[in-house]
């Protein structure tokens, strides 16, 4: 069993690069679903179905490895148990979503993609909205664990 311990200043370093680099990643989604159908950008795109499930992945990782489990240390409720798993879930579904958007986006520049630019667009603005709303939840959540002033956390009990 894998002992508990909380995030310490190179945790937090790494969760914000990821973070960084996931809102990087949303931005360039954003950029490939603003250019379809007439002016796709075909290295940004190669790299975007690359790094996509790789990326999402690491991230998720080290934060079910580190983040999660600080965060049910400290606030030890229930409402954050659940919370935590409503998180894991997301995680599955955003996984999910990833590997169709690179499989996607890799059929797309080999031209043997069945779907419409119009539903790729959205399926890429979907997950790109959706991975900058977890990582804000998440920001949030990582604030509330290392706020040094009482009055400043939210309580979660």
């Amino acid at each position: 069993m894998r002992t508990v311990r909380p995030l310490d200043r190179q945790d937090l370093t790494t969760l914000g690069r990821n973070h960084e680099d996931l809102l990087q990643l949303c931005s360039d989604l954003e950029s490939l679903a603003d250019s379809l159908p007439f002016a796709i950008d075909e290295a940004l795109c190669r790299e975007v179905a690359e790094q996509v499930l790789p990326l999402l992945a690491r991230t998720q990782d080290f934060e079910e490895q580190l983040l999660f489990p600080d965060l049910d240390r400290s606030a030890g409720s229930c409402f954050t148990a659940m919370m935590i798993e409503r998180l894991k879930n997301e995680h599955r579904c955003d996984r999910l979503a990833a590997e169709e958007i690179s499989l996607t986006l890799k059929a797309m520049l080999r031209g043997h993609c069945g779907l419409t630019f119009e539903t790729i667009g959205y399926m890429l603005r979907g997950f790109f909205e959706c991975v900058r709303r977890h990582v804000a939840s998440e920001k949030a959540m990582i604030h509330q664990l290392i706020s040094p002033e009482p009055e400043s956390r939210m309580t979660l009990a």
